[in-house]
């Protein structure tokens, strides 16, 4: 499984508002999960219970926020960025602008370990932060995680 090849544009939501974790995860779910078939408020509280197991943020205005949901036959990611920053915790990170959020069936908890790790790879990239956080648009976003990913080879 390749990061790369599940991230779609359709799934990229630039500017979104939320003021707190729940309202920022709310924001994302209420966006992709028509587009997945899926309740959004049954995403919404998967996230938010995964989230108070411990901050998903990943440090420097990212996070990963992620669970296992029933009804989805594959893993899918929603790229999204916040108009401003909210407060995901975690000890020593600064506020999140930037989430790749990832819903995974159940029944693959293999492949949900190994895109997470394949996100957090990416992540590592300054330039690629940067360019996240500037991106004008979905295009720009797709590009860039496409040119690091192959870089590293994932």
């Amino acid at each position: 499984m390749k990061i790369h090849k599940l991230i779609n544009p359709k799934n990229i939501y630039l500017d979104l508002e939320g003021s707190e974790v729940r309202s920022a995860l709310a924001a994302v779910a209420n966006v992709f999960s028509p587009a997945l078939e899926l309740d959004p408020e049954l995403v919404i509280e998967a996230l938010v219970e995964r989230e108070e197991l411990g901050s998903t943020s990943v440090g420097e205005g990212f996070a990963i926020p992620h669970c296992k949901t029933q009804g989805l036959s594959q893993i899918a990611i929603a790229l999204a960025r916040f108009q401003d920053s909210i407060d995901f915790g975690g000890a020593g990170h600064e506020p999140v602008r930037f989430v790749f959020v990832v819903l995974s069936p159940p029944d693959q908890p293999a492949a949900h370990l190994q895109v997470l790790s394949q996100i957090a790879r990416v992540l590592k990239r300054r330039e690629l932060r940067s360019e996240l956080l500037a991106a004008a648009d979905a295009t720009e976003v797709v590009s860039a995680i496409c040119r690091v990913a192959e870089e590293e080879g994932l």
